[in-house]
């Protein structure tokens, strides 16, 4: 008793300990997951502002060479305008592009009225005008009269002898970006941010006009992280509300910007909390099952070794019992043919046999027919008389070990036939409704006036455990109804049967 006392208490505690396991385990993995796509997703976005922004590049890079090559002379404006208005045509990102003067003036743009304003007090146009450098420039936002965010890539044109010549200038409409990061489920709470890593923020999803070109220098990602580091993630509380998030962000590989990627740990993890409380609600309900099933069984080994002793005579005594009344029941009275429960035992033995060695097994229904008009006709003596000469022709169909005539109850008779194939069992049962029919045993209530039989013939091989002895009886059984259905005085396979149901 202490002892089961004790394995219930394991087995509970292991239960418990396992599921608090695998709980965090699942509860890891999620994170790491998590972490795993963020960091994946900025990647891709790096890449994406990467290849949009080295896309508008590259057209001023063409520009560039095309009015060195060509100069940009009156001829060469209305070309050059055309070129710029197809380039914004192709490229969805581009809201404009622009060749200005050494004076900030437009000289050549991609609009169809040429821009008027001038862009010498821009912050790129400066840019160009006091440095040397003839890399692309990145500016600072810019809204147009409309009321639209821009960010503009740019570069320098020199004159022939090294002067600043002006500027080619790409406008990329911000909402681009907007359009395309809110094609990604970041949740209810997530973020994505893009900016410049000077810390100005350009794109914010979800959008906020106010947040546009805000500065991010006293915010705890950029200060702490993005300034220090390439790329990298981490788990801090958001400013805003408090709560966990898991933030991926990473620089562009040929641009000064970064992009920044956060998801909320609590959304995160709410498919691992609805598992976790299932799970631990399941391995309640089993420990609260085990509690009833071990006190009711502690109960019952206490039962059993009080009542040991007595429960092992009465057995014993039973078991004399049940040899005695098995000799006395395995024989029919009237027939001298084995009895139904003879039968049964054989049937689930050879059953057993047959499977074991995946061999064939034959039943074989016999029917005495109309034999209830006989015995209205001719009393019940001469329908036992006519019983005991029929059944001494089923006694001689068993010839080998294993085979066995039996009544199965009423005028009904089988033969159970190991290793015994259908064609075989068509043949016994066949010759042995001849015979019946040779006895010339008078009926005047059959159709054919003599007494005749209908045979049902089934065989199986039972390949599978799930295979029972009764599938042999119902088959035969459906054989035998076949038969009759022909008219009697005949047989039917169980193929027939099937063919018939189909």
């Amino acid at each position: 008793m202490f002892r089961a006392k004790i394995f219930f208490f394991v087995v509970c505690l292991s239960l418990l300990s396992i599921d608090g396991w695998q709980a965090w385990k699942a509860h890891t993995e999620q994170l790491r997951d998590s972490e795993t796509t963020i960091t994946n997703m900025a990647r891709a976005l790096a890449q994406h502002g990467d290849d949009t922004l080295k896309a508008a590049d590259l057209i001023l890079s063409g520009v560039i060479e095309l009015m060195q090559f060509d100069g940009l002379t009156e001829t060469m404006k209305p070309r050059l305008h055309a070129l710029l208005k197809s380039r914004v045509n192709e490229l969805p990102q581009l809201a404009g592009l622009f060749v200005l003067n050494a004076d900030g003036n437009a000289v050549v743009d991609s609009n169809e009225v040429l821009f008027s304003d001038n862009a010498s007090d821009r912050n790129y146009f400066q840019y160009h005008r006091d440095h040397q450098n003839l890399a692309p420039y990145v500016g600072p936002l810019v809204k147009n009269p409309a009321g639209a965010w821009r960010l503009t890539v740019s570069r320098r044109v020199n004159n022939p002898d090294g002067s600043f010549g002006g500027v080619v200038l790409a406008a990329i409409d911000i909402d681009y970006f907007r359009n395309f990061y809110n094609t990604f489920n970041i949740g209810d709470n997530g973020l994505i941010i893009l900016g410049l890593n000077n810390g100005t923020l350009l794109v914010r999803r979800p959008f906020f006009d106010k947040y546009v070109g805000s500065n991010l220098n006293n915010v705890p990602i950029f200060r702490d992280y993005v300034t220090k580091n390439h790329d990298g993630t981490h788990i801090a509380p958001s400013t805003v509300d408090g709560k966990d998030r898991i933030n991926a962000y990473r620089h562009f590989n040929q641009f000064p910007l970064f992009i920044a990627v956060a998801l909320s740990k609590e959304e995160t993890l709410d498919g691992w909390l609805e598992d976790t409380l299932h799970h631990t609600a399941a391995i309640l309900i089993l420990i609260l099952i085990l509690a009833v099933l071990g006190s009711w069984l502690l109960r019952q080994i206490k039962l059993r070794l009080e009542t040991q002793e007595q429960l092992l005579i009465a057995r014993d005594n039973l078991d004399q019992l049940n040899k005695h009344l098995q000799n006395l029941a395995l024989e029919d009275g009237l027939t001298g043919l084995a009895n139904r429960r003879h039968f049964d035992i054989a049937l689930s033995e050879e059953f057993a046999r047959a499977l074991r060695n995946k061999e064939t097994l034959a039943l074989i229904m016999i029917d005495v027919d109309w034999f209830k008009q006989y015995n209205d006709i001719y009393g019940h003596r001469a329908g036992d008389d006519c019983l005991r000469r029929i059944t001494a022709l089923i006694k001689d169909v068993p010839q080998r070990t294993g085979d066995m005539a039996a009544r199965y109850g009423g005028e009904e008779m089988v033969v159970l036939l190991p290793q015994t194939s259908l064609e075989s069992a068509a043949v016994i049962a066949e010759r042995l409704r001849a015979d019946i029919v040779a006895l010339d045993i008078q009926h005047a209530a059959s159709p054919l006036t003599i007494v005749t039989i209908s045979c049902g013939i089934a065989v199986i091989r039972p390949t599978l455990q799930s295979d029972i002895p009764e599938q042999l009886v119902e088959e035969a059984d459906r054989a035998l109804y076949i038969a009759k259905a022909k008219g009697r005085n005949c047989i039917a396979r169980n193929d027939e049967a099937r063919n018939d149901t189909v």
